[in-house]
């Protein structure tokens, strides 16, 4: 089969079991499950929030009620009990039973068609309204079809003192709903398809009478007697920001009021909210009736999918959900199954490599002359050589050239500890002590080796946890670069050559691809965030290649004042919207609150595409203090 790394598997297969088989449960447990347990999941209006590929519509799907049926269905089988157990750890299954009846909405459809009509807002709304609650109610009523149940068995429990809304929704029974959520269907749908929209006198009577079944339906029962199966309902509209600004406003305050019984979740990008939403981390809906601003944190539930507030975990969680997919995915590919190849991870090689011996020999001059411009003496350069070597074989036996990378770090951290010369006829005490001693740690070593990447080119992306890191916790990201890298190994493997890709194919493979898919970028305003995003890397990258390496690995961030960066929105709009787009199609992730130096900062800093394409550590910490002028020339391209 072709490469399923390659294309966003999960929405092309249509099929249940073979959706389940690729889907692994951690974005679940990671997302759902804290909200799950407490009900705010489905007591209220759900946002779910992130960007593009980030996994919000596969996990959509998997609360849909033909795929939980497929699911308990097979729940014996050990690749699906993981997913049971996560969906049960979020309530959404009990007792190897579902709990909700789910449907999903796209809203690519035809509503923001809606916007156009030559009728008031409040027209425009219920007639949008209406023909979602009337498709959510078909969608219900077909997914119980679909899982070999008649409707003749299905009747709704309605809320406590809606009969009179009943009648207007067709009764109780699943026939007579599915009869009336037809007819309001078809009678919208020939108002929106007209070419010319009718007069408003003219519409008909199916267009614009009351149905809300959203205020009336409490749960589904589905059966009779002891045995009865009884569902609340669950809607999801994916792709809301796809709605014209002034209708989302209207649709997310009728989905924000309390009276509606039935769990509502909207799924949306970061574009689609205001630029002071997304560098502030804040979002609100506003109540267009009362004018008066709902708080979010009682009445709406948020759910990021790059949330930026346990990071270090997040990356954990992420590495962990990346590894199960890419199992899952490699599954499905008949040449790695034939050989045996489960993992990834082992067809990835972590050996460092060694620079050939021409450049070996560069790198020992260019070290030596490092040693005699910082007046390092033989005997010194013996303490410092045992220092680094010391630190070197615990942990990449045997590499030389990093030994050496991490020595020339040394020299030039020693000449800046020593004492200067303050006029002609003092002198430099020979083989002075330095005012703080030497060591070599992690961070010294990563930046000997993105050094030795731009001097000598030595490989530094390797391996799937750099994969993972290099993907910005987002999937469908991972699944590009990881693409990528398997085509390369599945060639080798019909060609039956040695599986294992080295760690230079894997770093050169993975900066092709990068830069590939950064000069595709095509969303709005992508040259500019383009332009923004280079220019901080090249800023970013001339401090990363100080020879003292001050910042160990280097800079892979633009940090601000959080006072001066709250203030972006207000003082400037231009470069808040190009943040808010950059945030939104992962090149940048802000990181608020950063604290350093007894001052609280907000780094802007680069998405690991933009790393890898410009040969910046993926490790997290080191940034460039600045202010927001910086950025805007950085902007203009100054």
């Amino acid at each position: 089969m072709a490469n399923p790394f390659e294309k966003r598997a999960t929405e092309h297969l249509r099929d249940d079991e073979a959706f389940l088989a690729v889907v692994t449960p951690e974005p679940l447990l990671t997302f759902f499950e804290k909200k799950g347990k407490d009900g705010s999941l489905y007591d209220h209006l759900t946002m779910v929030i992130g960007t593009p590929g980030s996994g919000k519509t596969t996990l959509a799907r998997l609360f849909q009620f033909t795929t939980l049926s497929t699911l308990l269905r097979s729940r014996n089988m050990a690749n699906f009990k993981p997913l049971v157990a996560a969906l049960t750890a979020c309530r959404a299954v009990e007792n190897e039973r579902p709990n909700f009846i789910g449907a999903r909405l796209p809203l690519e459809a035809e509503y923001r068609d809606f916007w156009e009509f030559p009728y008031p807002d409040s027209v425009k709304a219920n007639l949008m309204l209406a023909l979602l609650q009337a498709r959510t109610v078909l969608n219900w009523l077909r997914s119980i079809q679909a899982s070999d149940i008649s409707l003749d068995r299905v009747e709704i429990v309605p809320r406590t003192g809606a009969e009179a809304a009943l009648s207007r929704i067709g009764g109780k029974t699943g026939p007579a709903l599915l009869q009336r959520a037809r007819e309001v269907e078809l009678a919208i749908y020939d108002v929106s398809a007209a070419l010319v929209p009718p007069e408003i006198g003219s519409l008909p009577e199916e267009a614009t009478a009351a149905y809300r079944p959203f205020d009336v339906i409490d749960a589904f029962r589905i059966g009779a007697g002891t045995g009865a199966l009884k569902v609340r309902p669950l809607v999801i509209f994916d792709d809301a920001h796809s709605l014209h600004d002034a209708q989302r406003k209207a649709f997310l305050d009728w989905l924000s009021m309390r009276e509606l019984r039935v769990s509502r979740w909207v799924l949306t990008r970061l574009d689609a909210l205001r630029p002071h939403d997304v560098l502030l981390n804040q979002v609100e809906v506003t109540a267009e009736s009362t004018k008066a601003r709902i708080r979010s944190a009682r009445d709406v539930t948020v759910i990021r999918m790059q949330s930026n507030e346990d990071r270090s975990n997040e990356r954990l969680a992420f590495r962990k959900m990346a590894k199960g997919m890419a199992r899952r995915y490699l599954g499905r590919m008949e040449v790695f199954s034939r050989a045996g190849h489960e993992n990834l991870g082992d067809l990835l090689s972590v050996d460092e490599g060694e620079l050939s011996p021409s450049n070996y020999l560069k790198l020992g001059g260019r070290v030596n002359a490092i040693q005699h411009k910082c007046g390092v003496s033989a005997g010194r350069r013996v303490a410092l050589e045992k220092i680094a070597k010391d630190y070197v074989a615990k942990t990449v036996a045997g590499s030389d050239d990093l030994l050496l990378g991490v020595l020339s770090i040394l020299f030039e951290r020693y000449a800046k500890r020593i004492p200067h010369q303050n006029d002609l006829l003092d002198e430099t005490p020979q083989d002075a002590e330095p005012n703080r001693p030497l060591t070599v740690d992690a961070g010294v070593a990563e930046g000997a080796r993105v050094h030795l990447l731009h001097q000598y080119e030595r490989p530094l992306y390797f391996g799937i946890d750099t994969l993972c890191d290099a993907s910005s916790e987002n999937a469908e990201q991972f699944l590009q670069l990881a693409g990528r890298l398997v085509s390369h190994i599945e060639t080798r493997l019909v060609r039956r050559r040695g599986a294992t890709l080295s760690s230079r194919d894997q770093h050169k493979l993975l900066r092709d691809k990068a830069k590939e898919l950064v000069d595709g970028w095509s969303f709005p305003q992508c040259e500019l965030v383009r332009q923004l995003a280079n220019g901080i890397a090249c800023e970013c990258l001339r401090k990363s290649l100080e020879g003292n390496a001050s910042l160990d690995g280097g800079a892979t961030a633009f940090g601000l004042l959080r006072e001066e960066f709250e203030a972006i929105p207000r003082e400037h709009p231009r470069l808040a919207q190009v943040l808010q787009f950059g945030v939104a199609y992962n090149a940048f992730t802000l990181v608020r609150n950063h604290r350093t130096k007894g001052r609280d900062w907000c780094l802007v800093e680069l998405g690991g595409l933009l790393l890898v394409h410009h040969g910046l550590t993926l490790k997290r910490g080191g940034f460039l203090q600045g202010a927001v002028d910086d950025l805007v020339r950085l902007l203009d391209g100054n």
